[in-house]
């Protein structure tokens, strides 16, 4: 077996050594290609354009939350089924959008907050009477709950349909064809 060769010349050195012991120049550091974009701070983004409806409700009420919904014999219609209810409660808290009128994001805590704030406003619902609204507990259930209806009996559907409800008038929404087909049903 032939011996190994010292290392003798300088580019042999090199390679021994893990790092050079010279430092990168400012002008490689501080480049636009070498700046670490995937750590770096978010630019705030401007508040989207609100569409002339939606100003209008927002100049009129101060609050999402003392927006009046139609109501029959003292409570709201629902005219989501549990499934869309969900699917929209989880793109809030995905989403981690802000709460209207605060500079905090959607949790299952603030949400169940909100809708308690809610239901003291507008009284409770005769099958809920003696709750104070969802608890993040039942709202986490509710949320984990599977096909159309399951949860539809839980006070998180229906706190959460408000909810979304008031959220879609003060954003200035749009109501969606299936809605509609429900409402005239």
């Amino acid at each position: 077996m032939p011996k190994a060769k010292a290392l003798t010349t300088k580019d042999d050195n090199a390679r021994v050594s893990p790092y050079s012991k010279s430092k990168p120049s400012k002008s490689t550091t501080s480049s636009k290609f070498n700046a670490d974009k995937e750590n770096a701070d978010a630019k705030p983004s401007s508040k989207p354009k609100l569409s002339r409806a939606a100003a209008d409700i927002q100049s009129q009420y101060s609050d999402f939350r003392d927006i009046p919904l139609d109501e029959f014999d003292d409570e709201v219609p629902c005219y989501d089924d549990a499934s869309i209810v969900r699917r929209k409660l989880n793109k809030l808290l995905t989403d981690k959008q802000y709460i209207p009128g605060t500079n905090k994001k959607w949790t299952q805590a603030s949400m169940s907050k909100e809708m308690e704030v809610l239901e003291s406003r507008m009284g409770g619902v005769e099958c809920h009477r003696n709750s104070t609204g969802p608890s993040p507990r039942s709202l986490g259930t509710f949320l984990k709950k599977k096909g159309k209806m399951g949860g539809g009996d839980s006070p998180a559907y229906y706190w959460g349909y408000v909810l979304l409800e008031k959220l879609r008038i003060w954003e200035g929404g749009k109501k969606s064809k299936a809605r509609e087909e429900a409402e005239m049903e």
